[in-house]
This record gives C-alpha cells, structure tokens and sequence, in this order.
C-alpha cells in the first residue's frame, strides 16, 4: 500500500468508494445541493404544521371558555352546552 493515500475517498485499488466519493464531482455537488433544499424544505412542512396545530388548539380552548362562561352565566342550557362541547371535540 505503499504511495496510496486513503482519505476520505478510498483506495485507488477499490474504485474510491468512500464516504465522500462524490463531493469533488459535478454530480456531488448537484446531489448535495438537492439533499439541503430537501432538508430546509422538511424543516419549513414541520414547522408549519407544529404552528397550524398549536393555532387550533389555541382556537379550541378558547371557544371552549366562552361556552364555559356562557352556561356559568345562564345564558345556555345544561343540553346546549354539553352538544357544543361534543361538537368542539
């Protein structure tokens, strides 16, 4: 094995195939590239769907309290606000 470097990219003797084979390469690049908008654009569809199901629990709870406050004030019935409770869930 003299004279061989074996970086990140293999041996000569095997064909390179390291963990990096590809990053000097048009082909790495465009690959890395695309795996990066991939993972940004994961990130974004995570994040949206946290702060869209976050919002409607926020929304729930809220009507939740004005029901609450409706029938504590006498303004429903006991029926009333246990099928708008129902319909909230």
């Amino acid at each position: 094995m003299h004279g061989y470097y074996m970086g990140f990219r293999g041996s000569p003797r095997f064909g390179g195939f390291g963990c990096l084979n590809y990053v000097g390469s048009p082909v790495g690049f465009w690959l890395m590239a695309a795996m990066m908008v991939l993972v940004a654009l994961a990130v974004v569809l995570i994040l949206v769907a946290l702060l869209k199901r976050h919002k409607h629990g926020l929304l729930e709870s809220e009507a939740l309290a004005i029901i609450k406050r409706r029938y504590a004030n006498g303004e429903i019935t006991s029926e009333e606000f246990q099928r708008m409770k129902k319909e909230l869930r």
